[in-house]
């Protein structure tokens, strides 16, 4: 686990904008087969500049972990209070027409 941890260090403190398959692994914590697999199915932003070496944009791997964000219940919640008053507000209008 420390050595992970060191390596992890290492990748963040050389500043480096492109990483390697391997690097790129261990920056997200996953195996390198999952991440060949995800390149495989284009499902991932690479670059392969000589046909063989795979490398990755560091902004690249931290936009898509952060792809399909899933809320906390909180934000649901006020998110749908928003809602009902939305409605609310559109359902009985503030001043109400006298028949």
């Amino acid at each position: 686990m420390q050595g992970r941890i060191d390596s992890l260090e290492n990748i963040l403190n050389q500043g480096k904008d492109v990483l390697t398959l391997k690097e790129a692994a261990k920056f997200m914590g996953i195996a390198r087969s999952s991440l060949y697999k995800l390149t495989h199915e284009q499902l991932i932003p690479f670059f392969k500049p000589n046909g063989k070496m795979v490398f990755f944009e560091k902004a690249d791997l931290v936009a898509w972990m952060k792809q399909n964000r899933v809320s906390s219940k909180k934000e649901i919640a006020a998110e749908a209070d928003q809602v009902m008053q939305r409605l609310a507000k559109s359902n009985f209008p503030s001043n109400p027409v006298s028949v």
